[in-house]
């Protein structure tokens, strides 16, 4: 029972989280999809881009305020490409 229970207390630890945004350039929907990791410069975190359907790992170049939402750069390491993504203002816990 005791184990039972701590695993319950661990499993709100491992929650998905995800925090929406668009590509810049092209106003695609993407998700950041990484579990607990802080979104930061130099930090890689999995996103995923709704146009391709696709999931991509990248690495944040840049993090600036851009009015209540957030600007991230990135260079995205499975296409090579630098990207800009446009976030909502604060990351928010997945259903």
């Amino acid at each position: 029972m005791k184990k039972r229970f701590a695993l319950l207390l661990l499993f709100p630890l491992t929650a998905a989280f995800a925090w929406d945004g668009v590509e810049e350039k092209t106003g695609t929907p993407i998700a950041i999809t990484s579990r607990l990791v802080k979104v930061k410069k130099g930090h890689t975190v999995e996103i995923f881009d709704q146009g391709k359907e696709e999931y991509h790992e990248v690495e944040i170049d840049r993090i600036s305020s851009h009015g209540k939402d957030v600007k991230i750069e990135v260079y995205d390491k499975d296409t090579g490409e630098e990207r800009v993504f446009i976030m909502e203002g604060g990351r928010k816990q997945a259903p």
